[in-house]
Formats: structure tokens, C-alpha cells, sequence
């Protein structure tokens, strides 16, 4: 069982559109690294990614990789957001990507190959500051070491590869 874990499911508690939602870990992963509201970042992952609703987010990665390269902008998602945060701007920067993929994120703590990192070294790594990290077919944040993730993996989740991660400034 993970000891800094804490439950993903808090940022989407009070949306309507929450709960009307299934496969939407980009939708969480993303309000909680920026922490905004729900809404705010399904709006955004629906203009910006092409999320259909209930289906999971494609190319989320590659995505992801070509808004690093400028400053991600959001407003508050309608009316019923008034009283909410004026527009925020963030910046990303593609940290790396796994071995397998050609990337450069390696855990240098294993010596005889490329060895990718899983959830638990990379949080332990990682400590500091805020991140996206994808693994294989999912998404969540990383804040100071904490994992914010689906409850279920608190469990059976720490010995997942990390395939991409993301740093927020």
C-alpha cells in the first residue's frame, strides 16, 4: 500500500459533469496538477485533446508534448463558473519519456540496462514540484511526492512503468 497517496477523485466531488463521466483520468490528472475545477479541465481536454464524452483521451501524450511548447491558458468553463478562478496560464516541460520508447527517463539506480521507472521510484525521484505522468493507457498527478490517483491504485498501482512524465511550472 502506498503512503503518499491521495485520492483523485476529490477535484471532481461537486461537478454534475463528473458524474455523468467514465474513462476521464486526463480530465483529473490534469485539474489536479493545475488545480483548477473539474469542468475547467474537461472543457480543455475536450477543445484541446478532442475528448468525446465518456471515451478515454488519444494522443494525450503527443498532445501534451506539443502544448509544452508554449503556455497553457485556462478560463473558467461557462456561466455557472462565476465565482471560480479568473484564466490561469501554466507551463509544462516534457521531462522524458521511457527507454522502450526511445526516451531518456531511466532509473539510473539499475546499472546493468535501461531500466524505466516505476510509479514508486519515480515518486521517491521526483519529490518536488508538480507532474503528469502517463503510464500505460492512464494518466494522474504527482504533487511533492504524492501520488493523486484512482483510489484502487493506492494498492496494486506503485509497480507501473512510468511511460511519459510531465512537470508543471
Amino acid at each position: 500500500m502506498l503512503q503518499n497517496f491521495k485520492n483523485g477523485y476529490e477535484v471532481s466531488a461537486k461537478s454534475e459533469i463528473a458524474k455523468k463521466e467514465n474513462n476521464d483520468c486526463v480530465v483529473r490528472a490534469l485539474a489536479n496538477a493545475f488545480e483548477i475545477n473539474y469542468n475547467m479541465a474537461h472543457v480543455f481536454v475536450e477543445k484541446k485533446f478532442n475528448r468525446k464524452k465518456g471515451k478515454g483521451t488519444k494522443a494525450f501524450n503527443s498532445t501534451l508534448k506539443q502544448l509544452s511548447k508554449d503556455s497553457i491558458d485556462f478560463q473558467p468553463a461557462g456561466q455557472l463558473d462565476l465565482f471560480n478562478q479568473d484564466g490561469q496560464s501554466f507551463n509544462i516541460e516534457h521531462i522524458g519519456d521511457q527507454p522502450k520508447l526511445g526516451g531518456n527517463l531511466v532509473n539510473r539506480k539499475y546499472k546493468h540496462k535501461k531500466v524505466a521507472y516505476t510509479v514508486k521510484a519515480f515518486a521517491q525521484k521526483f519529490n518536488k514540484g508538480t507532474y503528469i505522468i502517463l503510464v500505460n493507457k492512464h494518466a494522474f498527478a504527482l504533487k511533492d511526492g504524492i501520488i493523486i490517483d484512482n483510489q484502487n491504485y493506492q494498492f496494486q498501482g506503485y509497480r507501473r512503468v512510468v511511460e511519459s512524465a510531465f512537470k508543471v511550472k
